[in-house]
């Protein structure tokens, strides 16, 4: 017994500690001053294969901040001799899932609101700002093309010509919104967004146009451009989400790169097929080239600023060359929405791509989350309620670990059976503590018990409650989504704290059970355990409590069923 319990105790204070770990690692930034992204330059990356601009050129000076990518390249000669835009004005695209605003100077997505994801249960007519574009934190992005010579737009200095300042869906389901330059030479660019209805997707066209008397040749770059955001509260108060950079490659899969190590290093990878995100939590931005073209991923960070400012993005490295008189296309799209896991793989089979639908980070026991997702899903198409999903799957996971609890807690009734004589030899043998263990196992061998009996079923299950967890935490499906009563958000912890308590009796009435400790500190810490992770559960989503008080209660009912069974 006590190297099932010494097993039982360890496994109960680490996977606490994980949890409390998780749950306090993220360190709080809180950026005070608003800067002006929109100007912020691309940074230079190693390696292109852009040739060298001519000797007369106007070369770009990656120092400062207004300026676009590749030392070789070269800066816009000059601005439209239409009149400029005022790029206070912006354009506002509005679909059933988003509205964006584009600022012409630039054609950049300076901010981007979900429709379909207010900002709070009681806030349904306000969407959620991406990644937490506001005041205090800000995230844009961007795009534009760089030249071997000549001018090409760019995000930082490019004033576009607009058709209109306000695009509404039509009937046909579709929203283009066109942004025309021209450049002194006399190539002209008709930048043009694509947004479609129920769709998260927006795709992004260079038309390029040279009426000019030489060959026009340049490539594309995109990037976001973002503060680094603060949590609220931070600390015990924050959930244990990723926030940062992620990027994927086929030669190195997919790579978190962190603000932290964007502060350390320039992140650079050449790739033939990837993309290029930003994540928080439910909320991911992802750039997504076209496959084909060799491409480098990079980042940057300037931290003169306040606050600091991260890039991360990518720049095709082969040239598109469009002749005198003729025309070419640039393109690039990106997904700007939430972590719907449905949608992101969709996206992953139209785009011919791979990888994207692990921004929903389950960590290493994705390959046991995935299977989870998909049956919750499945259970929530037949009931259509998350928290009726939620205690189905825990139903239809404890009755597939039936077996396996029933081997464990048939070795805690045996044990429970044996404590008023194992009592005994304690007293017995007080002052021996090795002949006391020795005269346990003798009666554990007589009585046929294996006090280790129990370890390996519990062992089995751990990873599936973790994958579980992790599951009701990424998933933004949980966000908002309501149960029953007073529980209307299981995304959000309990406002009554009612889940939380109903957690703590089950876990103590499941340790009444069980048998007690033989050893007296242990006896003690199992008695503030019930508590101590009531306190824990008090700020986790309602989802994660919900589970764990149906898989307790289910517990209770099974180890009761076997204790009556075994007479104990």
């Amino acid at each position: 017994m006590e190297a099932q319990r010494n097993f039982l105790f360890i496994t109960m204070l680490v996977l606490g500690a994980i949890l409390w770990m998780k749950w306090i690692e993220f360190s709080t930034p809180t950026p005070t001053a608003q800067t002006s992204l929109v100007q912020d330059s691309v940074p230079g990356v190693s390696g292109t294969t852009v040739p060298q601009a001519p000797s007369d050129a106007q070369v770009v000076d990656l120092n400062n901040s207004d300026e676009v990518p590749n030392a070789p390249i070269t800066a816009p000669s000059s601005i439209p001799t239409s009149a400029a835009v005022s790029n206070d004005k912006l354009i506002v695209v509005e679909t059933d899932l988003i509205r964006a605003k584009i600022n012409p100077r630039g054609g950049v997505i300076e901010s981007l609101d979900l429709l379909q994801e207010p900002v709070a249960i009681d806030q349904p007519e306000v969407g959620y700002p991406l990644l937490l574009n506001t005041q205090a934190a800000r995230f844009v992005a961007q795009d534009g093309l760089v030249s071997v010579a000549g001018a090409a737009p760019n995000h930082a200095n490019t004033e576009y010509q607009v058709a209109a300042y306000n695009y509404q869906l039509g009937a046909d389901g579709t929203i283009t919104v066109p942004l025309s330059w021209t450049a002194e030479n006399g190539v002209a660019f008709v930048k043009t967004y694509t947004f479609k209805q129920d769709s998260y997707v927006v795709d992004i066209d260079y038309a390029v146009s040279n009426s000019s008397d030489q060959a026009w040749q340049g490539a594309l770059y995109a990037q976001f451009l973002s503060t680094e955001i603060a949590k609220k509260g931070g600390g015990f108060g924050q959930l244990p989400s990723y926030t940062g950079a992620a990027v994927y490659s086929e030669e190195e899969k997919y790579e978190k790169v962190s603000y932290k190590d964007m502060r350390k290093a320039d992140f650079s990878r050449k790739t033939e097929s990837g993309w290029v995100s930003m994540l928080q939590h439910y909320f991911v931005g992802a750039w997504i080239p076209s496959n084909g073209n060799t491409k480098t991923i990079y980042s940057s960070t300037s931290q003169g600023k306040n606050p600091a400012t991260y890039r991360i993005g990518y720049k095709n490295e082969e040239l598109t060359s469009v002749a005198p008189g003729s025309q070419g296309q640039l393109s690039t799209s990106v997904y700007l929405g939430s972590k719907e896991q449905k949608r992101l793989k969709a996206l992953q089979k139209d785009k011919n791509i791979n990888g994207l639908a692990l921004t929903v980070d389950y960590g290493f026991l994705t390959f046991i989350a995935d299977p989870l997702f998909i049956a919750l899903s499945f259970i929530h198409g037949l009931v259509g309620n998350w928290g009726w999903a939620i205690i189905l799957l825990t139903i239809l996971i404890k009755l597939v670990f039936y077996p396996l609890s029933a081997a464990s807690y048939k070795s805690m009734a045996g044990m429970k059976k044996l404590q008023p004589r194992i009592q005994t030899l304690k007293e017995r043998y007080k002052d021996d503590r090795q002949k006391f263990q020795m005269e346990m196992m003798e009666l554990y061998k007589k009585e046929k018990i294996n006090p280790a009996g129990g370890c390996l079923p519990i062992l089995i299950q751990i990873p599936v409650f973790i994958a579980l967890y992790w599951v009701l935490l990424e998933s933004v499906e949980m966000r908002h989504a309501p149960f029953a009563l007073w529980l209307q958000d299981l995304s959000a912890p309990d406002p009554y704290w009612i889940l939380p308590i109903l957690m703590g009796a089950s876990m103590w009435a499941q340790q009444k059970l069980n048998p007690a400790p033989m050893d007296d500190i242990q006896k003690k810490v199992m008695l503030i355990m019930p508590f101590a992770l009531t306190f824990l559960f008090l700020t986790f989503p309602q989802g994660l409590v919900l589970y764990w008080v149906v898989n307790n209660v289910l517990s209770i009912a099974q180890q009761w069923l076997i204790n009556k069974r075994h007479a104990v």
